[in-house]
């Protein structure tokens, strides 16, 4: 077995109770295993740097404040990474001094949690992002679309000197030595790589809830925790619009059989969720997607005719939207964003309008189920069948067998889920 393990902290869980339950899970497990800690920015921080950098609002003292009220808390001082974040942001003129500010929230707690550490005699090491963490692309956005590595030899040589490693997580440097970003939920995605670099046992991800549940418990009542649930079902899970994990976290570590164990850290010894490589041929929930607009696009020049899937999907690719569902017949396509640009939206409606039938639908929801093998649900014809008293704009069966999705108005998503839900798991 691995002598690695990494533990990732998210926003909620960046406090003072947080970093004492570190200490003690730290001294338990002393010297027996190597550790990387990888941590948040605390929570709200990232949307204020955000709010800096692409907005010019005034929020640096606000950021400051935040992190010294935790420091102080711990007893640590950090006058020196407050002093170099207010320098940098006299200066947020390029696209590279935007990123770089915005990845100092992770910078600010991981400095704070290290000298915490230190402070009552663990001995840790505080590793750079920036040293360890690769795109091999220059930022062309703000969220760099490139393919991240981890140079585990220098992780490793700086166990050399201690058991601990703290490493900010959702950044990484460019093939010039910039800073870049790994998207919303970069922290976790960080986490997840330097797991399968180190080929570590187990990666832990602490949040401040108990794992994967049946379905969102404050939409949906009898919802439970998926104590196991398989890496292409939570990754499924987890884009079909479920917060508690980042879908790209997970296939680096189920590349690496590493399995994945989902933590409460406001309740750390209640049920949580573990992903790994167990099929369990099970629905493993109902999951809600909110604020998807539907584009109805006709034309009976569709019929027995080519090209017109690539004409219509360049329109969207070239206004940098994503599209989720997909849905053709002979004379019409079907699809769904999540894009929240009305502009932009109203922009493709207007290209599209020169060729085609164009209808724009905003206020739905995609209601799905979700799990191993869809098609062996036992009540899959009750599933259908409870759908008739629904206005359902469109129905998709995924590829992979893994979700049945209904496109609905989204006043009526809820009942629908709650509906299935107690459909699919009833006694």
């Amino acid at each position: 077995m691995s002598k690695y393990i990494v533990w990732k902290f998210g926003g909620t869980s960046q406090s003072y109770t947080t970093y004492n339950m570190i200490l003690q899970k730290l001294e338990q497990i002393k010297d027996k295993t190597k550790v990387v800690i990888v941590l948040s920015a605390i929570s709200g921080i990232t949307n204020k740097l955000l709010d800096l950098v692409l907005y010019n609002k005034n929020t640096i003292f606000d950021i400051i404040e935040q992190n010294y009220l935790l420091a102080s808390k711990c007893n640590v001082n950090i006058k020196e990474v407050s002093e170099n974040f207010i320098a940098e942001c006299m200066n947020k003129k390029t696209l590279d001094d935007q990123i770089s500010i915005v990845s100092k929230g992770e910078f600010f707690t991981a400095t704070i949690l290290n000298n915490f550490l230190q402070l009552h005699n663990i001995e840790s090491n505080f590793v750079s992002s920036l040293d360890v963490i690769s795109s091999n692309q220059e930022n062309n956005n703000l969220y760099n679309k490139g393919e991240f590595t981890v140079d585990s030899k220098k992780i490793i040589s700086n166990f050399e000197s201690c058991n601990v490693i703290i490493i900010p997580g959702f950044s990484g440097r460019t093939p010039y030595n910039k800073y870049c970003l790994l998207g919303r939920g970069g922290s976790d995605t960080s986490g997840s790589i330097i797991a399968a670099a180190l080929n570590a046992s187990l990666y832990e991800i602490w949040t401040d809830v108990n794992g994967i549940y049946s379905s969102d418990p404050r939409k949906i009542t009898n919802t439970f925790i998926n104590e196991i649930v398989h890496y292409d079902a939570a990754q499924e899970v987890a884009a079909m619009g479920a917060k508690v994990i980042h879908p790209y976290c997970i296939l680096p570590c189920a590349i690496k059989y590493i399995p994945i164990h989902i933590k409460n850290t406001f309740n750390p010894d209640g049920l949580s969720t573990i992903i790994c490589n167990k099929l369990n041929n099970t629905v493993y929930g109902i999951t809600l997607q909110d604020n998807v607009k539907v584009f109805k696009i006709t034309s009976l020049n569709m019929w027995n005719n080519y090209g017109f899937v690539y004409d219509i999907f360049s329109t969207f690719k070239n206004s940098n939207v994503d599209v989720n569902i997909i849905n053709t017949s002979q004379f019409n396509i079907t699809t769904t964003t999540e894009e929240s640009d009305v502009t932009k939206l109203e922009e493709i409606r207007y290209k599209l309008e020169d060729k085609y039938q164009v209808e724009l639908n905003y206020n739905n929801s995609i209601v799905s189920v979700v799990g191993d093998n869809i098609r062996l649900i036992e009540n899959i014809g009750q599933i259908f069948k409870l759908t008739r008293n629904f206005n359902i704009i469109t129905t998709s069966y995924s590829s992979n067998n893994m979700s049945l999705s209904f496109v609905i108005e989204t006043k009526e998503s809820i009942k629908l889920a709650q509906l299935l839900h107690d459909t699919v798991y009833q006694k």
